[in-house]
């Protein structure tokens, strides 16, 4: 990799490919295509823009948008301005906007829908350094005052045309990264052009991803796994084209539309998707479910598996787009069975580990050499070692320098000889594959002195077709106890089927519900030590969200929250008074 910064390797890659399609997106009811030239000249006009209107080489500009071409735009327009992109997560609370706002010091804001600009006209009283914002859409403009708003169209105008472009260094900070926040609120984490150029082509040697991909993009581009795979690594290295989906609700439709022959997903997409086609087989018939059945025992590429993919397998993948070569699973665990059930139809997910702090990837499994349960073997140039105590350590190109204006956190995290923990315990298996064995930080310890994590328990839980999701607990206990979120659509299923008829604030509570959940988590009981037993439960009845900043933007639970939330239940669990 030459040192380049991301807006030279993009122009590099642009003109490598010419009048080729660079995105695809909906704006309306169909997908439209945009060029590479196209593209080139948006971000130089964004550059430009933020020249005129006063940006300075260092300074923040940050990005309140979902993900559509004007992000892209916008990220490689401030940075070719000179400056530093703050991605925001559009589910964040006006709260967390306007303290991340804050502590980067970003002097102007570009946003797009409704909920964003809404978010931001809340907290702008707060925010006297946040000079402009600049809004997407022109329906939002009515009432806003013209010395702190702009519209896009305008704003793209206001540039020169011929505008010069300050130089900057591949180890110049590119952006600021501000951490999901499980354990607090969320600290900027500074990536320079060289930390994700060198992570977008480190990966680019294990996962093959080429300028013939269409590669589908739904996961927020203002986390760091989509940020890194599908834009710098996919796209702007590779120089495949970037799909946008609609939004994740319409995203079965756009991957019929699309026809994608990659993306990268999080874990519970890959549950949704396996989800959908258990039902779908169901729906067949009796005689469906067993050649299903049948099939997933049959080895690959076997001749019993081959008839299987004729009559089955293949047509599953049709109702994918019918190009899917592969898939790449990154911000948490993928449940190994998963794994395993896309492979037997021809699926192959590869899953992978990093942080936000490493650009994020760290590891990866690879193409035909897989192994479910891991997440592969480091990228070249990626050191990992373990700490006495199983810490994942990890140096290289791809480290980030340190948290923005926080010395006492980057001291915590980089030791001095520059190997950054991780937070995460791990080993590595005789090929030399990573396993993740949970967070450090994490770590219930019993009563009995017994070290549990919980993980691993929430997602054997999550197994079960009726628990959307859960939260064990049991800290100084002497058995664990969990949180459960039913699945409302199956639990119906299971109310109807019973002939129970119930209040809604009764249904949980229902004889016949807590046998049910009882012998759902008695299932997982018995893969168990006993002294991780999950002896008590509580049904809640709303899901976690983002918005009650019970989950981080990647979906991870922040316990913290969770636990204030449900204070009284957990209280009530540890004294052995309920489930």
């Amino acid at each position: 990799m030459d040192a380049l910064t991301l807006p030279e390797q993009f122009f590099r890659t642009a003109a490598r490919f010419g009048d080729r399609t660079a995105f695809l997106h909906k704006p309306g009811d169909r997908y439209v295509s945009v060029s590479f030239p196209e593209v080139s000249d948006e971000i130089r006009a964004v550059a430009s823009a933020l020249m005129s209107l006063g940006l300075m080489p260092g300074d923040r500009a940050a990005i309140l948008m979902e993900n559509r071409p004007q992000w892209i735009t916008s990220d490689l327009g401030i940075m070719l301005a000179g400056g530093v992109c703050v991605p925001l997560h559009t589910t964040f609370s006006p709260r967390l906007i306007a303290a991340v706002l804050k502590d980067s010091g970003s002097r102007f804001l570009l946003v797009s829908g409704a909920d964003s600009l809404e978010k931001a006209v809340q907290i702008l009283p707060e925010l006297p350094g946040l000079e402009k914002i600049i809004v997407l859409q022109s329906n939002l403009s009515a009432g806003l005052p013209p010395e702190r708003f702009l519209l896009w169209d305008d704003f793209l105008k206001s540039g020169a045309n011929e505008a010069s472009f300050p130089a900057r260094s591949s180890d110049d900070l590119a952006s600021l990264l501000y951490t999901s926040g499980t354990t607090g609120d969320p600290k900027g984490v500074m990536l320079t052009h060289r930390n994700f150029l060198s992570n977008a082509f480190a990966a680019l040697k294990a996962i093959p991803f080429n300028e013939q991909d269409v590669l589908l993009s739904f996961l927020p581009l203002s986390h760091s796994l989509p940020r890194l795979g599908d834009y710098y690594a996919a796209w702007v290295a590779a120089g495949a084209t970037l799909a946008f989906a609609k939004n994740l609700k319409e995203l079965p439709k756009n991957i019929t539309e699309i026809r994608p022959t990659t993306f990268i997903a999080v874990p519970r997409i890959f549950e949704s998707v396996h989800d959908g086609i258990r039902q779908k087989i169901r729906q067949k018939g009796k005689l469906a479910e067993a050649l299903l059945a049948w099939g997933l025992r049959q080895k690959v590429e076997s001749l019993s598996w081959k008839l299987t993919d004729r009559l089955l397998f293949a047509k599953i993948r049709h109702g994918l787009g019918g190009r899917l070569r592969f898939c790449v699973s990154g911000g948490a665990g993928l449940n190994p069975y998963l794994a395993w059930f896309f492979g037997q139809i021809g699926l192959p997910i590869l899953e992978g580990y990093g942080l936000t702090e490493t650009s994020p990837v760290v590891s990866v499994n690879r193409l035909g050499r897989a192994k479910i349960g891991t997440v592969g073997p480091p990228l070249e140039g990626v050191e990992v070692t373990l700490a006495e105590d199983r810490e994942i350590l990890v140096r290289g190109p791809n480290v980030t320098p340190g948290y923005w204006n926080n010395t006492a956190a980057t001291r915590e995290l980089l030791d001095e000889q520059g190997r950054l923990h991780t937070g995460d315990l791990g080993s590595f298996d005789e090929e030399g594959h990573l396993k993740i064995i949970g967070r450090k930080k994490e770590l219930i310890v019993t009563a009995a002195g017994k070290n549990v994590w919980p993980e691993p328990l929430e997602a054997a839980l999550k197994k079960s077709r009726y628990i959307l999701q859960a939260m064990v607990s049991g800290e100084g206990q002497t058995l664990m106890s969990a949180l459960i979120v039913p699945d409302w659509t199956a639990l119906e299923g299971f109310l109807k089927g019973k002939g129970i008829v119930a209040l809604p604030k009764d249904i949980l509570k229902h004889p016949q519900v807590l046998a049910l959940y009882r012998a759902e988590i008695d299932r997982v009981n018995a893969d168990l030590a006993e002294y991780e037993h999950i002896a008590r439960f509580t049904i809640v009845e709303h899901e976690f969200t983002t918005d009650r900043e019970e989950l981080t933007p990647s979906l991870k639970l922040v316990r913290r929250v969770i636990a204030a939330h449900y204070a009284e239940a957990l209280a009530e669990m540890g004294r052995g008074k309920r489930g």
